[in-house]
């Protein structure tokens, strides 16, 4: 048994690009939390940014949820066909 965790994540692509996908979106949560925290100051010319920037956010965790979703169906698809049903 191989236990380089390069070697493992190498042969589950699926697997470690979901990983990657995960880091990244919460990165980017992050990041967006950290420079959203001053658009209060901006008024009321600040308000298209604001708005700009929660649409994406609200695009980012939609894609985020169904992405969510999709891993989930694969993983109960392949252990329903495991089972032998």
């Amino acid at each position: 048994m191989n236990t380089n965790p390069i070697q493992y994540f190498w042969r589950h692509p699926r697997r470690t690009g979901f990983i990657i996908f995960n880091v990244i979106v919460v990165a980017l949560l992050f990041a967006w939390a950290n420079f959203s925290a001053g658009f209060g100051k901006d008024g009321l010319g600040g308000l298209p940014n604001i708005m700009l920037g929660y649409t994406g956010m609200g695009f980012l965790l939609l894609a985020w949820v169904i992405a969510w979703l999709a891993w989930a169906y694969l993983v109960y698809s392949r252990h329903h066909r495991s089972q032998g049903h």
